[in-house]
């Protein structure tokens, strides 16, 4: 071992055991360092090891040579103004609001440079590309604020790859051009995502693949890529699915159930309609309603379709037969018995399992209609809500905020509300929290809600409610004060486009 050698392994151990067992060993005479007799022990091993370092850095080997870096492409976007690069940068860094309400501002940043045909400055494209990686929402609002040295730099990174891509192109990233020669190669673990992938890209494509390997698939592999063929199902998938109900695994006629479930103008739901009506009278005379009754067990076709075959120990309810047809049956079975529109025919149904099956059947179909017919029969839940058009979810809100019905989740439909809030619905609001008062439930609910629910019109009413809020409700008055400020803000990013 040479004396360079020596010395380096004397640091080592020297710093291991520490200086208070071993001095500090001083740096050999060849390496031309004066030492510093007169420093502490613990001062002197500092040097050596900053020495050591040195050595080390100035010893490493060159990487090999990397192939040339292609340069990014000119812009053909002008850069948005210094007033807008500075707001982003504070939202990037040192937002001045919640998380949440940071990232809708970010998506709002990047939504009106795009309208505006600017894109964000170079020194910001890594914090920008880095944030909207873990935020797919942000992602899918970049547009083209980044420009072209955002999408060259994006593309030099394997994490910010597929963030400039849209959803079809996402789709089509992921699948090899060859992907149906291998397809059927591919052990399970890779298959069903593949094939997932595939059916995105080109649902004909990956029906006919599976169409034409079924017989030579494992029931695994056969179940979950039927469950695959949810996106882009349509009448073209039928004839696969009624194979599949002959299938010999269960698991694959299950799922093909659950599939033919969202096609009602499929030929089982055109069976399934037919058991229906054999089930449903229209009865009375003065005020008219619905007899459902219960089916019998079913034959061998009806457990093909999908019914439970009747049990050899465990007895089946008969309801579950009766839940399986109303989930298949097309809705319009229901007004066709009845000769009246969705709302009138609701009306005549007084079986509660029957309407709770319903509300299944309109929210698998997302069926408007039958929403809001539901809706309106008293069943206020987001879920059928949210398929209702804006103005008119916006106006049953504003009405449940003053006198909510039983049952009612208003936090969970105030949420659900598009934002910002309509107007008429942010006045609604805001003035029901004035009259019940500041510690009522609706304030509680709806006050973290404010700043990103309530539009910039309603700044006015914000400022009054402000002013008549009492000084000890501590946290009204913020949610109302971080309101004003959003807006404040929200104000100084439009006329930073301007």
């Amino acid at each position: 071992m040479s004396g360079l050698e020596q010395w380096l392994a004397d640091v080592a151990t020297t710093a291991l055991v520490g200086t208070a067992r071993r001095d500090a060993p001083g740096a050999p005479a060849e390496l031309g360092v004066r030492p510093a007799a007169d420093a502490p022990a613990e001062h002197r091993l500092l040097d050596g090891a900053a020495l050591v370092d040195a050595l080390a850095r100035a010893g490493a080997r060159l990487p090999d040579a990397l192939p040339a870096t292609e340069v990014a492409p000119p812009e053909d976007l002008p850069v948005c103004s210094d007033t807008a690069a500075q707001l982003l940068h504070l939202l990037l860094t040192q937002p001045p609001v919640t998380k949440a309400t940071r990232d809708d501002l970010v998506v709002e940043w990047l939504r009106l440079a795009t309208a505006a045909g600017q894109r964000a400055p170079s020194w910001l494209l890594p914090g920008l590309l880095a944030f909207a990686a873990g935020r797919r929402h942000v992602a899918r609002a970049l547009g083209t604020a980044p420009g072209e040295r955002g999408a060259w730099l994006a593309a030099l990174n394997p994490d910010w790859a597929s963030l400039l891509l849209d959803d079809d192109s996402l789709a089509l990233a992921g699948v090899a051009d060859d992907w149906v020669e291998v397809w059927p190669t591919l052990p399970t673990a890779q298959a069903v995502p593949a094939f997932e992938a595939g059916r995105r890209a080109d649902p004909a494509a990956a029906r006919e693949l599976l169409a034409s390997e079924w017989d030579g698939l494992s029931a695994k592999v056969r179940s979950e890529a039927l469950q695959a063929l949810r996106s882009g199902l349509s009448l073209d998938d039928e004839p696969l699915l009624e194979r599949a109900l002959d299938d010999k695994a269960k698991s694959v006629r299950d799922v093909a159930v659950r599939m033919l479930d969202r096609l009602p103008g499929s030929a089982r739901g055109a069976r399934m309609a037919e058991r229906l009506r054999g089930l449903v009278r229209v009865k009375g005379t003065l005020v008219r309603h619905l007899e459902v009754d219960v089916p019998d067990a079913p034959d061998q076709a009806g457990v093909r379709d999908g019914l439970t075959a009747p049990g050899r120990g465990a007895t089946v309810p008969p309801t579950t037969w009766l839940a399986q047809v109303v989930h298949a049956a097309p809705l319009e079975t229901w007004t066709d018995l009845t000769g009246r529109a969705p709302a009138a025919t609701l009306k005549m149904v007084r079986d509660k399992d029957v309407l709770t099956w319903l509300v299944d059947v309109v929210l698998a179909r997302r069926d408007r209609e039958w929403a809001a017919a539901l809706v309106d029969q008293g069943r206020p839940d987001a879920r059928l809500l949210a398929l209702l058009p804006d103005e008119t979810r916006s106006a049953l809100l504003g009405t449940w905020v003053l006198r909510p019905p039983q049952g009612l989740d208003l936090p969970a439909l105030l949420n659900a509300a598009p934002r910002p809030w309509p107007d008429d619905l942010a006045r609604t609001v805001l003035r029901a929290i004035q009259g019940q008062g500041s510690t009522s439930r609706l304030a509680l609910v709806a006050g973290p809600m404010l700043a990103s629910a309530l539009p910039p019109s309603s700044a006015p009413e914000v400022r009054a409610a402000l002013d008549r809020v009492p000084e000890d409700a501590t946290y009204l008055r913020r949610a109302l004060t971080e309101t004003l400020q959003l807006h404040a803000f929200r104000t100084s990013l439009t006329e930073a486009f301007r």
